[in-house]
């Protein structure tokens, strides 16, 4: 047996269990009753546990033993997932993780340091077992008038151990004409889960005992289990609560005694349980993944002959159109299908690579419940379209980028608690991360309800740091816009989340090397939205061929507005400022790109050449070209190590007759020419 291979699997499958703990562990706080998934939590941690022992990891087996222990005892009611449990468990889940990456790297891991944290998680396990209380509360009729408030019991109850079920009765509440606004009508049922006595109990309602009616009494494990077909049937409206409550004094099955009175048919006790039934199977079909494991070097290498095939078909298409024979017209026919047949391989090949954004997007789930910790806000994160696919080489570079505007959003956007309230706003801020595909680009939106972008606080601040010499003309837009310039913040005081003026031009940058755009829309008092355009792959592109003297390069068409040739009338040169070109009376920049690349041009005046009008940031930019060639797929190849980064080129691909051209970065080349101009 190749233990080596094994031991891969085992890494494999242990960093998604990981993972699944960590899910599971920041969503059970939101749903701390949802039994399927503390169970979920409990066999990924289970499955760790069984497999480190397999190979011999004792550490990480004893270590996974104390968190399956907690579980253990949460998924059997005797522990709540309180926020210090949680806390521990997130916690020894990281070195959970840092163990199996010690062992993936060959290393070895001191086990010494996780001795603080074992003997926490020992003391949670032995903390005082949780038991459950039915609680009937009948109050007297008169507590108003005695100047009590009967929600206060409940109150004082919470402060005591968790109310897992309350059922308040309104059957005595009378008639409008007889009914007294000094008396108390209601009733109350209560289940109560706590680790103190039942006498501790007791002293909440020492208040109320005179005239009131209290009962609490223990509820054993076997009575826990028997209401939820009762409790189901009484949703759907089969039977009546005080129903379920006298069939529950015998000890026949609940369904037989209802059917038996008269209370509900056989078909309908049956098409409830069916329904119960059908809700478990959906729920743990939801949990299957049907997904494989794959070698991202065996992907690369399918794209690579993907690659390949794309540049045949562009050598096949010229041979083609430069042998005019009678063979022309069978050849096109064989070239038609074996373009279609290719294009179907490529797409086929580039799903491969295309993943969820929810892997993610759900790791900032953690990220936001830490900050707002940190910064003692109350903030809920809220995932939309998490299912939306993105090229793996997109997902991995934008992470980066999201953890700068998730940050800036509870940093900047979200007020204080404080605030919110006096605002009108509920205490609860919410940043919604959000994904969706149009067209062959997917929008990812990162939006907070906060306060939104100060329009004047920003051209104030850009004032002063020179990065403008007047806010006249600008637009809303572009003021917003000032916040990508480098070294921009409007913190009052640098955090440690924020306010060193790094971070937003990075972004700006991470996502136009993706060949993607970023866009702000904000309203005060209402939030921000930051919403950032991403194509699907960047593998393959649509590029437009230009010619610049010998040389050919490749413009993304996702850049490209349109191509002229101007009138000589058109053209116009600007004091300081350049060159411009009026396109239907809009003067736009003229950008030589021969000068920005240096090298030689066949047609230097515009009147002869080619522009290619371009968009970047809203504004339009015209490119000088000596010929434009045509439009094609177009395979886009690292450069290497051997070539520099500039910030012009993007990449290179292999033209159909053999020959290599340079991909060109529109970004970069805008950049270049206006920091030129500026000089």
């Amino acid at each position: 047996m190749d233990i080596e291979k094994l031991l891969r699997v085992f890494i494999d499958e242990a960093v998604e269990r990981i993972g699944e703990i960590e899910d599971g562990l920041l969503e059970i706080e939101k749903s701390p009753q949802d039994m399927e998934l503390i169970n979920s939590i409990f066999r990924a941690a289970h499955t760790i546990k069984g497999s480190s022992g397999t190979f011999g990891l004792s550490d990480i087996s004893r270590f996974t033993h104390c968190m399956e222990e907690i579980l253990d005892l949460m998924r059997n009611g005797k522990l709540v997932p309180e926020k210090e449990i949680v806390n521990t468990l997130l916690e020894a889940n990281d070195i959970l993780k840092e163990m199996i990456e010690t062992v993936a790297s060959g290393g070895s891991f001191d086990f010494s340091r996780c001795e603080g944290l074992v003997s926490r998680m020992k003391s949670l396990a032995e903390k005082k077992e949780l038991r459950q209380f039915k609680i009937i509360f009948i109050p007297s009729a008169d507590l108003f008038r005695r100047g009590i408030e009967p929600t206060i019991i409940i109150e004082d109850l919470k402060n005591i151990g968790e109310i897992v079920d309350i059922q308040a009765y309104s059957d005595e509440v009378p008639t409008l004409s007889e009914f007294n606004p000094e008396e108390l009508y209601l009733r109350w049922d209560i289940l109560l889960r706590t680790d103190r006595e039942e006498s501790e109990i007791k002293e909440v309602f020492e208040f109320v005992e005179d005239g009131s009616k209290i009962k609490i009494f223990p509820v054993t494990d076997a009575e826990k289990d028997i209401p939820f077909l009762g409790q189901m049937l009484i949703k759907e409206g089969v039977v009546a609560p005080e129903d379920v409550d006298a069939a529950l004094k015998t000890q026949k099955r609940l369904g037989e005694i209802l059917v038996e009175e008269g209370k509900a048919t056989s078909e309908e006790i049956e098409r409830v349980i069916a329904k119960q039934r059908n809700s478990k199977q959906e729920s743990f079909k939801k949990s299957i993944t049907s997904t494989i494991r794959v070698d991202l070097g065996k992907l690369d290498h399918l794209v690579n002959i993907v690659g390949e095939m794309v540049i045949i078909h562009s050598m096949f298409q010229q041979f083609i159109n430069s042998n005019g024979n009678r063979e022309a017209e069978k050849l096109d026919l064989i070239f038609n299908q074996l373009q279609r047949i290719g294009k179907d391989i490529q797409e086929s090949v580039m799903s491969l690579r295309m993943l969820p954004v929810g892997e993610v997007f759900h790791r900032f789930t953690r990220l936001v419940r830490e900050l707002s910790e940190t910064r003692n806000k109350e903030i809920e994160l809220i995932i939309t379209g998490e299912e939306t696919e993105l090229d793996k080489g997109v997902l991995e570079k934008i992470t980066d980028p999201l953890v700068h505007l998730i940050r800036n959003a509870i940093d900047h956007g979200i007020e204080e608690t404080e605030e919110r309230i006096a605002k009108g706003k509920p205490a609860r801020g919410r940043i919604h991360l959000s994904a969706f595909q149009l067209g062959d680009s997917v929008y990812i939106e990162v939006e907070d309800d906060g306060r939104g972008l100060d329009r004047e606080k920003i051209l104030r601040k850009a004032l002063s740091a020179g990065l403008i010499n007047s806010g006249e003309g600008l637009t809303d837009d572009q003021i917003f816009n000032l916040i990508f310039q480098p070294g921009f913040s409007t913190a009052e005081k640098v955090t440690d989340i924020s306010g060193r003026g790094v971070g937003m031009d990075v972004v700006k940058k991470n996502i136009e090397s993706l060949n993607g755009k970023i866009f702000i829309r904000t309203k005060p008092d209402a939030g921000t939205t930051i919403s950032i355009k991403l194509p699907l792959t960047l593998a393959i592109i649509d590029g437009l061929t230009v010619g610049i003297g010998e040389e050919v390069f490749v413009i993304p068409i996702s850049s490209v507005i349109e191509s002229l040739r101007p009138e000589r009338c058109n053209v116009k040169t600007l004091n300081e400022k350049g060159e411009v070109i009026n396109v239907r009376d809009e003067y736009i920049p003229l950008l030589r790109l021969h000068e920005i690349l240096d090298i030689p041009a066949m047609k230097i005046k515009p009147w002869e050449a080619i522009v290619v009008v371009t968009s970047h940031e809203d504004k339009k930019y015209g490119l000088l070209v000596d010929d434009l060639i045509g439009q094609q797929q177009v395979v886009i190849k690292n450069l290497g190590n051997a070539m520099p980064k500039v910030r012009d080129i993007a990449g290179g691909t292999i033209l159909g007759d053999g020959r290599v051209a340079l991909v060109l970065d529109v970004p970069g080349i805008i950049d270049i020419a206006t920091k030129a101009l500026m000089n």
